[in-house]
């Protein structure tokens, strides 16, 4: 059938027809940007894994940031959480970074530990965290070393029995870097224990006398600690703050381990070492998409994080977890993980032999 258009109607049909004609071709030079503008999750469903047990930390960041945070991403969809434990998250993450399709649908909640590539050599890590793409996180918080009041002058007596050192799983988290360079630098005396599933079995150990010290960090632990009256802070990690580190006000007086070693660390190699173990202590917890995901679906999560930060609902809920956790956006984490990977291997020998040395094997 023939319709007769006025003339400012053939103009204005002309018109739609040329810049549909270009929009066909644009999407023809370029499929991808006009996909990307596309992504929705409506009716789907995302799936967290977290390499931690349920009740954790990390699980309970990530439950709380993930559900809220699917609010606000395209078509709302549903979320879902799973935990598989092992090796300090590491096994949870072999699976998921090989495996995990690059559809947006799967996520990664992770900590320092499935990051920092001391403990990857260690636990037969078979990723690069480097590749994955992040989303959002926390920076660490300056870390207490909390030791019994009643241990503390065994610390410094080599002819004493030694503390004993408590840590979750078999790798090193950030504060437990202070108990190391502790005992290589400053001759504490003390003994590791590992193997503990979660930080809350830690502060349970602390209470029955099991364990002697170890590090906290969040705002809960540190309060439980502080009012049990039990416990001394003999250091702490700090935090960077505007390119310095910084004490916790909530951790008092105690000192940061850097000041500490101050002028004993003689060995240029020793000092490397150190200096990379400060930089693995301002890695907290971060959520990541699998490597290859295509940039509009991280752009989507991104834009989704940063509202959820401004989200009052959120920041009630973080209130009552770790409200002293400083936010690490997409590329802080991004310039911090790959800050550690060029790590050298002498370096990381160093470190594997000291631990070696003092009984971790």
């Amino acid at each position: 059938m023939f319709i007769q258009l006025d003339p400012g109607e053939t103009y204005r049909h002309a018109l739609a027809t040329l810049f549909g004609g270009f929009a066909v071709l644009l999407y023809a030079a370029n499929p991808s940007a006009a996909a990307e503008d596309r992504v929705s999750f409506a009716g789907k469903t995302i799936t967290m894994i977290v390499g931690f047990e349920a009740g954790s930390g990390p699980d309970i960041y990530g439950r709380i940031l993930g559900q809220n945070m699917v609010r606000y991403l395209p078509g709302q969809p549903n979320l879902i959480v799973i935990n598989q434990l092992g090796a300090g998250g590491v096994v949870a993450l072999n699976s998921w970074a090989n495996k995990a399709e690059a559809n947006g649908l799967f996520i990664a909640l992770g900590t320092l530990s499935q990051t920092d590539p001391d403990a990857l050599v260690r636990t037969n890590a078979k990723y690069d965290p480097t590749t994955f793409k992040y989303i959002g996180g926390l920076a660490a918080p300056s870390q207490g070393l909390f030791v019994n009041k009643n241990v503390v002058a065994r610390l410094y007596d080599k002819s004493a029995s030694p503390a004993v050192m408590g840590i979750v799983g078999t790798t090193l988290r950030s504060g437990n870097y202070q108990a190391l360079w502790g005992a290589a630098f400053l001759g504490w005396n003390l003994k590791w224990v590992r193997g503990y599933t979660r930080t809350a079995e830690l502060r349970q150990a602390m209470e029955r006398g099991e364990l002697d010290m170890t590090s906290f960090g969040s705002t809960p632990d540190i309060d439980f600690l502080q009012s049990a009256g039990k416990f001394s802070v003999v250091s702490q990690s700090g935090t960077v703050q505007l390119g310095k580190p910084t004490r916790r006000p909530s951790l008092g007086n105690a000192p940061m381990i850097s000041e500490l070693v101050r002028g004993k660390i003689k060995d240029p190699l020793a000092q490397q070492s150190f200096t990379y173990g400060e930089n693995v202590s301002q890695i907290g917890m971060w959520l990541a998409l699998p490597p290859r995901t295509p940039d509009g679906t991280i752009a989507a999560y991104v834009d989704a994080f940063e509202a959820t930060l401004k989200d009052a609902k959120y920041r009630e809920e973080f209130a009552k977890i770790d409200p002293d956790s400083p936010v690490a956006h997409k590329d802080d984490l991004a310039k911090l993980v790959g800050a550690l990977s060029e790590v050298s291997p002498e370096t990381l020998n160093f470190i594997q032999a000291e631990l070696k040395r003092q009984g971790v094997d």
